[in-house]
């Protein structure tokens, strides 16, 4: 790379980071950006949350609840990864 094209990129992205610097002080930017950043994840977040558990292992937690041990049967579940994973 020559030093006129070393100059120039060095040019470019001066620019750019003094554009994103000015459009990143407007509160309207961000605003608008979490907004748009909401709309796209709130789906899948909603699915996460709103995911029940397999009718065998919520019958197995009920009975857990019964017996006055549902945190522990809640932590064990956890420990084997099967409410990350959905198995």
């Amino acid at each position: 790379m020559s030093w006129q094209e070393g100059v120039a990129v060095a040019v470019v992205l001066l620019g750019l980071g003094a554009g994103a610097f000015v459009v990143a002080q407007r509160p309207s930017f961000w605003l608008e950006f979490g907004v748009r950043l909401g709309k796209a994840l709130l789906p899948s977040v909603l699915k996460y949350v709103t995911k029940r558990m397999p009718p065998e292992e919520e019958a197995a937690w009920r009975e857990a609840e019964k017996r006055g041990q549902g945190d522990e049967w809640l932590k064990k579940r956890w420990k084997r990864g099967t409410a990350r994973t959905g198995r």
